[in-house]
């Protein structure tokens, strides 16, 4: 028994626990239920950053009909790659392999866009249209860009958000 209990009653001692136990019930609750909003919020920034509006801080001097692309699937989703090459195809892109990724590396967030310096502008109109993905110079000399999906890609970037060269 605390020293602060001596003298009370049974009841006033289990009144007092229960408003112990009911105010820590209230505060987790509380805790719990501002996470959850945070969570919403996080979650709301990162699909507002993938949907961003894209624009181009340069001319475009490169057309789709220019620019060859592989499109490979690093994840676990059958057809995605497949899905994606035709969307790309329907833009008027030249989509020379569809397969898993070759290179079997781990890939995070959305994607990943492998060129050479042959490809860069032909990768930066590859990336107007995929979105934000990470770019990865690499030293091959031809102008293809693969096309890498990662776990968090869902679409491209809406036409209608895309500046026509």
């Amino acid at each position: 028994m605390a020293p602060e209990d001596y003298g009370m009653s049974n009841e006033a001692r289990g009144r007092r626990r229960r408003a112990v136990v009911t105010i820590l019930l209230v505060l987790l609750l509380i805790f719990y239920a501002a996470w959850y909003a945070l969570s919403y919020i996080r979650a709301d920034t990162v699909s507002r950053q993938q949907a961003a509006p894209v624009t181009r801080s340069v001319t475009c001097t490169t057309s789709p009909k220019q620019v060859e692309v592989n499109v490979y699937n690093a994840t676990n989703r059958d057809g995605l790659a497949a899905r994606v090459a035709s969307d790309l195809k329907a833009r008027g892109f030249t989509v020379k392999t569809v397969a898993n990724d070759p290179k079997k590396r781990k890939v995070t967030g959305r994607g990943q866009l492998r060129y050479g310096s042959a490809g860069a502008k032909g990768a930066k109109l590859v990336a107007l249209h995929v979105g934000h993905f990470e770019k990865l110079a690499d030293s091959r000399a031809r102008t293809t860009v693969d096309v890498v999906l990662g776990p968090d890609f869902t679409r491209l970037a809406s036409e209608s958000r895309i500046e026509t060269c």
